[in-house]
C-alpha cells in the first residue's frame, strides 16, 4: 500500500521540473527584453545627440542672421539704430529697477 505522501513525490518532482524549465525559459525572455530594451535606450541616445547638434547649429545660424540683420540695419540707418537702441536700454533699465525694488 502506497502512502499519500509517496503518491504526492512524484507529482512534486515533475512540478518542480516544470517550474524549473519554465524559469529558463523566461531568463531567456528576460535577457532577449533586456537586450532589446538596451538597444532601444542606445538607440534613444543617439538620437538626442543627433537632435541637440542639429539645435545647436540652428541656433548658431539663427545668431548669425540675426547679427547679419542688426549690421545692415546699424550701417543704413546708424541714427535710427542708436535711438532705438537707447529705448531698448532705458526700458531694460526701468524693468529691472522695478523688480528690484523692496515692496
Amino acid at each position: 500500500m502506497t502512502t499519500p505522501l509517496q503518491e504526492i513525490d512524484p507529482l512534486a518532482a515533475g512540478v518542480s521540473g516544470s517550474m524549473l524549465e519554465a524559469a529558463h525559459e523566461a531568463q531567456h525572455a528576460f535577457e532577449r527584453l533586456a537586450d532589446r530594451l538596451s538597444d532601444y535606450l542606445n538607440d534613444l541616445v543617439h538620437l538626442s545627440k543627433d537632435a541637440a547638434k542639429d539645435s545647436q547649429h540652428a541656433l548658431a545660424h539663427s545668431a548669425y542672421k540675426a547679427s547679419s540683420s542688426a549690421e545692415h540695419c546699424i550701417h543704413c540707418a546708424p541714427f535710427k539704430s542708436v535711438i532705438i537702441a537707447a529705448g531698448v536700454g532705458a526700458a531694460t533699465a526701468t524693468m529691472v529697477h522695478w523688480l528690484t525694488r523692496p515692496h
